[in-house]
C-alpha cells in the first residue's frame, strides 16, 4: 500500500479492502464466473500444496504452476476459502474448516471462481491456512492429491518472526476485532499468517511465540488429515531436498500427481533457486542461527517436544536437526 495511505489510523482496513476490490476486478473474469456458476461445473484430480506459512509453499506453487498440465490462480485462493468461511462468521474462532460445513450455493461459487481464472484445467492451488481446512476440501473435492511441504521448523519460525516484523505489513491476513498488544508490534489490529484457534490469547504475546504457535497448530493440523487422505494421493516432501536434490525431488512429486517432468518445469526450477519467490532473504539450512538466534533457542525445547510428529528430530540444546524419513 503506497505510503500516503498508511498514515491514516485504519484499524478495520476498510482503505485495503476497497483498494484490493478496485485492482481485482475484471469485467472479463466477472462474466466467466457467472457463465461458471450457471453451468455444472467439475475439476478433477485437482492438487492443494500444504505446509505451515513460510515453508516453501510458494516455491513449489510457482514451479508446479509451470507446467502445461497445471493451471494455477495469480495468487493465493483466500477470496474463495473465505467468501462462504471467513472468521467473522464463526465469531472469529480461526481459519479452521471441517467437514460437513459447505452452505448452499458454496460448491457452484467456488467451482465458478477457479473457472473465471482457468476455465476447465486441472488445477494447483496454495494456500498454507489450508493446513486447517482439509476436510472441507475434501468434500468439495474428493479425488484430491495433497502435497505437504515440511521444512526445519527452527527455519520456520525464524521466517514467520521476519514476516510478523515486515515494515510495511506485507503478511497481514485480517484485520481483527480486538486490539494487538504485541511487543514491537506497530499495528493495532493486523493479525498476520494464519488465525489460528486461541488467538485471543496471544494479542498480548511476544512475536516469536506466536510464531511457535502458529508453526505448531498448522503442522498439527495437517497431521490429523493425514489418515482422512488415501496415500496414493496424498505426498510430504522436505524443503530441505528441494534445495539440495532439486531434480529429483520434482521428478518424485510429478510422478505422484501424475504429470510431465517437462524442459519448462526444470527450467523454472532452475530459475527459483537462484531467485526465489516471496522470500525475505535467500533460501537455505539454519537461517534462524543468522537472524533470531537468541529469540528461536529460547523456544527449543519446545519445538523439539513438538517436531518430530512432523518429521524432525530436533536437538533441544542446540537446535541441531536431523530428518526422520
Amino acid at each position: 500500500m503506497p505510503a500516503f495511505w498508511r498514515k491514516f489510523d485504519d484499524p478495520r482496513g476498510i482503505i485495503w479492502r476497497v483498494r484490493n476490490a478496485i485492482l481485482r476486478f475484471s469485467p472479463r473474469r466477472t462474466a466467466r464466473f457467472l457463465a461458471g456458476y450457471l453451468q455444472p461445473l467439475h475439476y478433477e484430480r485437482p492438487v492443494f500444496i500444504l505446509g505451515v506459512p513460510r515453508s516453501g509453499t510458494t516455491f513449489l506453487f510457482h514451479l508446479l504452476r509451470e507446467s502445461r498440465e497445471l493451471a494455477g490462480l495469480p495468487r493465493e485462493g483466500h477470496d474463495a476459502w473465505r467468501a462462504f468461511h471467513h472468521p467473522r462468521s464463526s465469531g472469529w474462532r480461526s481459519d479452521a474448516v471441517g467437514s460437513g460445513e459447505i452452505r448452499t450455493g458454496e460448491r457452484r461459487f467456488i467451482n465458478a471462481y477457479f473457472y473465471s481464472y482457468l476455465g476447465q484445467r486441472r488445477f494447483v492451488e496454495k494456500t498454507p491456512e489450508n493446513c486447517l481446512r482439509v476436510p472441507y476440501l475434501l468434500d468439495l473435492f474428493p479425488d484430491a492429491h495433497f502435497i505437504v511441504v515440511k521444512r526445519n521448523p527452527c527455519d520456520v519460525i525464524n521466517s514467520l518472526i521476519n514476516g510478523w516484523r515486515h515494515p510495511e505489513g506485507r503478511y497481514r491476513s485480517y484485520f481483527v476485532p480486538v486490539d494487538l498488544r504485541i511487543p514491537g508490534y506497530p499495528h493495532r489490529r493486523q493479525w498476520c499468517f494464519a488465525l489460528i484457534g486461541g488467538w485471543r490469547e496471544l494479542t498480548a504475546a511476544p512475536i516469536p511465540r506466536i510464531a511457535f504457535a502458529q508453526w505448531k497448530q498448522c503442522s498439527e493440523g495437517w497431521q490429523a488429515a493425514r489418515p482422512l487422505v488415501s496415500p496414493a494421493r496424498w505426498t510430504e516432501i522436505y524443503f530441505e531436498d528441494l534445495l539440495s536434490a532439486p531434480e529429483e525431488t520434482l521428478s518424485r512429486i510429478c510422478e505422484r500427481i501424475g504429470i510431465e517432468m517437462d524442459r519448462a518445469l526444470e527450467a523454472k526450477l532452475a530459475d527459483l533457486l537462484v531467485n526465489p519467490v516471496n522470500a525475505l532473504s535467500p533460501p537455505g539450512a539454519d537461517k534462524w542461527r543468522r537472524e533470531h538466534r537468541e529469540e528461536v533457542t529460547r523456544l527449543l525445547p519446545e519445538i523439539a517436544a513438538a517436531s518430530r510428529s512432523s518429521g524432525y528430530r530436533i536437538d533441544p540444546d542446540t537446535g541441531e536437526y536431523e530428518i526422520c524419513r
